[in-house]
């Protein structure tokens, strides 16, 4: 039987990070979901992990009970601080970071300054390495952000459009798919608002991060779904390109099933 895992929070300049901590292992596991999901998606990795990590699950902000006070855009700095701040008060010197989908470029973002404190660097179908032409279009200038935040409000032409692009080959179906799934309520369309424009900002620089990750030898793992259409395995090669060492896994999976193979895989091999 799983044990129940309680919700823990941390305070910073205001705000408040919410997360939850898996199992008593030697070594400390920062890791971040992705987006729509919260802390608890790594209930099961947890769990396989026990033995080996202590996981410090966190949530970001628009997701599970995080709250954030300003409305100014979330920056890297901002995000840097708080991280090495929460290390502080959880009393962790060196650490590994995970990062599912979006979660993947919060990990990516911390890689840039702590690479000197990190033992492994774990992405799962990551985020922020190849922005997708659609989250270009939405969030990088003024009108396309009032274009986006207009089809939020008017879903049944968004479904539209979105069902026509799929009809011709520009949207593939199971992208459709997700974005309906992720969109289906009027919650649901104010947390894509806020989380796509907020965090338009944290962009990992990819030259500054392999440099880095190489010059503190770290052990960067990187994991993608043969069948992901989501986060395609090739969004990953800018940054694999740069680095001198690495492992790739590519997993015969979809998407939303890649989490629990790679807790499976790193129970095997976590160090």
């Amino acid at each position: 039987m799983t044990p129940v895992v309680h919700v823990e929070f941390f305070e910073f300049r205001g705000s408040l990070i919410s997360f939850r901590r898996y199992g008593h292992g030697p070594t400390a596991l920062l890791a971040f979901h992705g987006f729509g999901q919260s802390s608890e998606m790594y209930t099961q990795l947890g769990q396989v992990l026990r033995e080996h990590f202590t996981v410090y699950a966190l949530d970001l902000f628009y997701h599970g009970e995080s709250w954030y006070a300003d409305d100014q855009l979330i920056t890297k700095t901002y995000w840097q601080g708080l991280v090495n701040a929460f290390l502080q008060a959880m009393a962790i010197d060196r650490f590994s970071l995970m990062g599912f989908s979006l979660g993947g470029r919060f990990a990516l973002a911390l890689a840039e300054t702590l690479a000197g404190r990190l033992d492994q660097l774990i992405l799962i179908a990551p985020d922020g390495i190849t922005r997708s032409p659609w989250y270009r279009l939405a969030t990088g200038s003024t009108p396309g952000r009032w274009l986006f935040c207009f089809f939020l409000r008017h879903m049944s032409l968004l479904t539209s459009v979105g069902h026509g692009l799929t009809a011709v080959g520009l949207l593939h179906r199971t992208a459709m798919r997700f974005a309906e799934n992720a969109m289906g309520t009027a919650e649901q369309r104010e947390q894509v608002y806020q989380s796509w424009t907020k965090f338009r900002l944290i962009r990992p620089d990819l030259n500054v991060t392999s440099q880095a990750l190489d010059q503190h030898s770290v052990r960067v793992r990187v994991f993608t779904g043969y069948y992901d259409r989501i986060v395609p395995g090739t969004y990953a090669q800018p940054l694999l390109r740069r680095l001198r060492s690495y492992e790739l896994t590519v997993l015969k999976a979809g998407h939303n099933r890649l989490v629990d193979q790679v807790g499976e895989i790193l129970a095997k091999r976590p160090l």
